[in-house]
């Protein structure tokens, strides 16, 4: 497999790429993340099963199209496929240090630019994707509510269904959702999709996303998941927000757009996070529920 691995990356650099340093950085049940040099050029290596490589290319994917827009760094991918059982993506080694003022500032200052970029009339994205490991589906839709309401909320209600599990009044919820949103038609914007603090890191004062979960939509959506698992610096919201200040009513679709996120990790995680969700619902049916 790591033979096959040289070659490919060999192909790429248009040079012999010979191994002569491999590490192990991390290991999971889904996947492990080796560090891996010939003496001269330090690459990231990410295995999976091959039943995993779709994942991988999507990602890969993502990732050149958050680059093709250019106003957030992303690691450079140099090959993904699958070998032997395996399916690999290899992009460039960045030595990640600790977050300043100048990064934050600098993370906010790139998404506004990103997010500003409205050039796409619809909400999706030209392929399915994965948000963790759960299949995303992006089919085109020409409103935001339609988009987010059928293949964000019900969409993981359903796999929640298949695994005999439900969330208490969940019509209720859908109907809510489409009220909030009925007459809610922001300009589609590239997302990165699961904006999180594990998938940003820093390198020499300056940001880097990666496992991206692209498609256009709300740009509040990106906005809301960097408030659920632990808000970032405040340096972040203000450098944002003197670029592209958030509406005065952003606040009362934040929770609707980071129960996606509270539904997907009870479909991947299981009851305490299903336990989150029901109780973002509950208040979402309390302050919409009688509208």
């Amino acid at each position: 497999m790591w033979h096959a691995l040289q070659t490919e990356i060999s192909a790429f650099l248009g040079r012999p790429y010979p191994l002569a340093d491999r590490h192990l950085m991390q290991r999971s049940p889904r996947c492990q993340l080796y560090r891996i040099s010939d003496g001269q050029l330090a690459l990231f290596v990410k295995l999976t099963d091959a039943c995993h490589g779709d994942q991988l290319r999507a990602e890969a994917f993502g990732l050149g199209e958050l680059s093709r827009f250019g106003p957030l760094q992303t690691p450079e991918v140099v090959c993904v496929g699958t070998t032997k059982g395996f399916g690999f993506l290899v992009m460039e080694y960045l030595p990640f240090s600790s977050p300043s003022r100048l990064g934050w500032q600098r993370l906010g200052e790139g998404l506004a630019a990103l997010h500003q970029r409205q050039d796409q009339a619809m909400y999706g994205f030209d392929d399915d994707n994965f948000i963790g490991d759960s299949p995303q589906p992006n089919p085109w839709h020409k409103h935001w509510y339609r988009f987010f309401g059928e293949q964000r909320l019900a969409y993981q209600l359903e796999l929640l269904a298949e695994k005999g599990l439900a969330l208490e009044a969940s019509s209720g919820l859908l109907d809510i959702a489409g009220r909030l949103l009925k007459h809610h038609q922001p300009g589609p914007s590239l997302l990165h999709g699961d904006l999180w603090r594990g998938n940003i890191g820093f390198v020499d004062d300056h940001p880097v996303v990666f496992d991206p979960a692209c498609y256009y939509g709300d740009r509040e959506a990106d906005i809301a998941m960097t408030e659920l698992f632990g808000r970032f610096d405040p340096d972040f919201y203000a450098a944002y927000d003197d670029d592209l200040p958030l509406p005065d009513d952003y606040e009362a679709r934040r929770e609707l757009y980071n129960l996606y996120h509270l539904l997907n990790h009870a479909n991947l995680f299981g009851p305490h996070y299903l336990e989150q969700a029901q109780q973002s619902a509950a208040r979402l049916l309390d302050l919409y529920g009688h509208q």
